[in-house]
């Protein structure tokens, strides 16, 4: 009997031991002081957080927890630099929040180029195909991350947008609202593909085409890295004679001009630790879209778009980056404008001058990064406002490698239709505040073409 009451004694005594191993190894968050938000309300900055007032956390996840809510509020275009620090007290923890918030008013005159990328107008050099404009964009609007965009093109195309997001609706913060007008007028329209390069209708004074759209959307944002779009979406399109005598199937119906509704649906998973320059992290987006709901038309493309990329660090100053997009379509039409694959909004580095349309389409792209410089903070001192002044800076050497198929068994396919496509080359890519990244890249193709090339924005998918 003596010996079972020190045995049960023991055992209790360990139990104690361990509760109070485990409350010590527990932290409260006690406090958490927000500095620097003039404009950002304050529940838009806890929005991103991945701990939260009164929370219980492991004190040995808290560092994690930290450096991802940094990203967090970076990734929301709405800071220039954000730094959490912490100070523990026994099993509190204080927390202090310290964000630079940019400039949100941008109203600047616009001088943008019409070609589908800067290589391709560097290449033409068509000083002609100039647009110029105004845009006034305000990011943060109220301090609530509502997006206005207002902008007006002249010049050689002729286009009016409005654009108006809210992100958050409701006191959980987890329904958005947005709505898109563009009205665009085109002098210069390409009709066809040869020698796997577009072939564009000139017209003079004359606008070959003419486009109005409108969109309403619902996003719906659960988690902090995971986001549904739902949209309705209102197209009419129309183009000049000679433009349809040049090309009857510019439309999938034989037609000068379509007006259709479409569905759109995406699905975004982002946990990636910038969503400006990749380093770390993976994405998996994938949109389903069907154009022409049979109201004014017959049904017209059906289609799955899916984006999967993968970010890891190899070492200290090493990474790896890899990302595929991949579309295809459950109807197969044979139309010039619903059938842009490689060479449009996305390209295979080295084949910015190319162009190759089908129904279906892959394109894979890795990089393997060393960093030269990494993130360094400059403070310039010329500059008076703080949104300015406080800058950082990063370099990266790359080597990269690309491939792609367009799957076409329709009159529109051109030569690089139904044809492995790669490759690749080396370049410098310089980072900077504000989202701006400025690639330089030697580059060479299948068909031993070589040449260097000038690109802003990530190298991965566009």
């Amino acid at each position: 009997m003596h010996f079972l009451r020190k045995t049960l004694f023991f055992i209790l005594l360990n139990l104690v031991g361990y509760f109070q191993l485990i409350s010590q190894d527990n932290l409260i968050v006690s406090k958490i002081n927000l500095h620097g938000n003039n404009i950002t309300k304050e529940y838009i900055i806890y929005r991103e957080l991945l701990f939260q007032l009164g929370q219980n956390i492991d004190k040995f996840d808290l560092e994690t927890l930290v450096q991802n809510s940094e990203n967090n509020l970076l990734n929301t275009s709405l800071f220039n630099f954000a730094t959490i620090s912490y100070l523990i007290d026994n099993t509190n923890v204080e927390i202090d929040i310290d964000v630079q918030e940019r400039w949100y008013i941008w109203p600047y005159p616009v001088l943008e180029h019409a070609d589908r990328n800067f290589s391709s107008f560097l290449n033409n050099q068509e000083w002609s195909r100039i647009d110029y404009g105004l845009f006034v964009l305000v990011n943060n609007f109220r301090g609530r991350k509502e997006i206005l965009k207002i902008k007006s093109i002249f010049g050689f195309n002729k286009s009016y947008s409005l654009s108006y997001y809210k992100p958050y609706l409701n006191k959980k913060q987890k329904i958005g609202l947005g709505l898109e007008f563009n009205y665009i007028k085109n002098k210069e329209v390409a009709f066809k593909i040869m020698g796997d390069e577009l072939q564009y209708l000139k017209l003079g004074n004359t606008y070959g085409r003419e486009k109005i759209d409108g969109t309403l959307f619902l996003t719906y944002r659960p988690q902090i890295y995971l986001e549904h779009l739902g949209a309705i979406q209102y197209n009419s399109i129309s183009i000049e004679d000679s433009l349809f005598k040049l090309n009857e199937e510019y439309f999938y119906n034989k037609e000068k001009s379509i007006n259709y509704f479409s569905l759109i649906y995406n699905f975004d998973y982002d946990k990636r630790d910038s969503k400006v320059y990749p380093l770390k992290g993976f994405r998996v987006s994938s949109s389903l879209v069907k154009k022409g709901l049979g109201l004014y038309e017959t049904s017209g493309p059906f289609y799955i778009l899916s984006i999967l990329e993968k970010n890891n660090q190899l070492s200290k100053k090493f990474y790896f980056n890899t990302s595929i997009e991949g579309k295809y379509s459950f109807n197969n039409l044979n139309s010039f404008y619903f059938s842009q694959a490689i060479g449009y909004d996305n390209y295979l580095r080295g084949m910015e001058f190319y162009v190759s349309n089908g129904s279906n389409y892959y394109i894979s792209k890795s990089n393997l990064k060393l960093e030269i410089i990494p993130q360094t903070n400059i403070n310039l001192k010329f500059l008076q406002s703080k949104k300015f002044s406080k800058a950082h800076y990063a370099l990266y050497a790359n080597l990269f490698f690309d491939s792609g198929y367009v799957d076409s068994n329709t009159e529109i396919k051109s030569c690089l239709s139904n044809e492995f496509l790669y490759s690749g080359g080396i370049g410098i890519d310089f980072v900077t505040y504000y989202d701006k990244v400025l690639r330089i890249e030697y580059s060479m193709n299948k068909f031993g073409e070589h040449g260097i090339f000038f690109h802003l924005g990530a190298p991965i998918i566009e």
